[in-house]
């Protein structure tokens, strides 16, 4: 007993003794869909700016030559603004003298959102290994997004921005046969890996038409479907707004049905844009409700767009909060080719500097 005393006293002497490993000061540069950019800051002091001889360079109008700087102070980071015309930003605060930072502190420079990490070596080899595997979550869901379509009688395109890595969004289209030509875009609520799990499921639900005894032409009897195999409480509460449509190229006719979700807008020629939407629940929350479903008639020239709710609920550059009639002006000049990226780029002129707060889908079919 006593020499298994000494030893576990050697053990804890040689513990207490065995130097720590200096943390490892790291800076994550965050990305609206793509992996982090991590930098150890092993080589201070590091400028912030937008043209090199900056050491960190963010090629962006909003942020100064020389915006912002960092230094080691003992064993603390010091982040000290350079004058910058836009001000530099910890944790919402303007920082207006040497700032110590903090673990986890958010620094914002122009329209960029820098995060300051402390952290262990192990602990930056796992936050590594998990970034990678959020970045393969990532590029399965942009995987099973369908192609643009140029030519034929319905042409499709879309513009697709998750607020983080993964999104609750989803969406896709298919010829059914040589008639009848399918739409969707669902929107599950929530944010994060278990929304993009949610999302993902039901949109292969849907691309592989596995509901089974149901007419994929009639939307009514998709949705139905869709509310037996995903009630919400066999979903962790998860629920999903859906508008879902059905093109028929022989007619000219379009059925829809939409779940919980905002209207999508048909623009015919010479005449406004006209709202489609049917008043049903989002799906999962009524499984056993009926559904209304309607048609409407698509001139030649005519499009629709389709889009989830982060396109409109944003804040713009006043702090107000934008609407849906506000964004619907913007819709007759992202209509012809390459609008979902146009309605992008105006909707991100009209928020507030920095990613927008919610996953941006755009959605558009032309029709011939």
């Amino acid at each position: 007993m006593d020499q298994v005393s000494d030893r576990t006293i050697n053990l804890s002497a040689w513990a207490l003794a065995a130097p720590l490993a200096p943390p490892v000061h790291m800076l994550v540069v965050l990305h609206d869909s793509a992996a982090p950019t991590r930098l150890p800051l092993d080589d201070l002091p590091l400028t912030i700016g937008r043209t090199e001889p900056a050491g960190l360079v963010l090629n962006d109008v909003a942020v100064s030559r020389h915006h912002c700087r960092l230094d080691r102070a003992a064993d603390r980071i010091m982040l000290t603004d350079l004058s910058s015309t836009n001000g530099t930003y910890v944790n919402g605060t303007p920082v207006e003298t040497p700032v110590p930072l903090d673990d986890g502190a958010v620094i914002r420079v122009g329209a960029h959102t820098l995060r300051y990490h402390r952290r262990s070596r192990d602990e930056t080899e796992e936050a590594a290994a998990l970034d990678r595997e959020l970045q393969d979550a990532s590029d399965y869901v942009a995987a099973i997004l369908p192609p643009p379509i140029r030519s034929g009688a319905v042409q499709a395109e879309w513009f697709f921005q998750p607020s983080t890595r993964l999104s609750g969004d989803a969406f896709g289209y298919r010829w059914l046969d040589e008639r009848w030509f399918a739409v969707f875009l669902l929107d599950v609520a929530g944010h994060g890996a278990a929304a993009a799990l949610h999302a993902v499921s039901v949109a292969n639900v849907l691309r592989q038409r596995m509901l089974p005894d149901v007419d994929f032409c009639d939307p009514a009897s998709v949705l139905r479907s869709l509310n037996r195999m995903f009630p919400m409480e066999s979903h962790n509460d998860r629920f999903f707004t859906i508008w879902y449509g059905v093109y028929d190229s022989a007619t000219r006719a379009l059925r829809f049905a939409s779940g919980g979700h905002h209207p999508g807008y048909l623009l015919v020629p010479d005449a406004l844009p006209q709202p489609l939407a049917t008043r049903n629940p989002a799906v999962g929350m009524a499984p056993d409700r009926p559904v209304a479903s309607a048609t409407v008639d698509v001139p030649p020239g005519s499009a629709l767009h389709l889009f989830s709710d982060g396109v409109f609920e944003v804040v713009d550059t006043d702090g107000h909060q934008a609407d849906l009639p506000t964004i619907v002006t913007l819709l007759p000049q992202a209509s012809g080719s390459g609008g979902p990226r146009r309605l992008h780029e105006a909707i991100r002129a009209l928020a507030r500097p920095g990613p927008l707060d919610d996953d941006f889908s755009s959605l558009l079919l032309r029709f011939p």
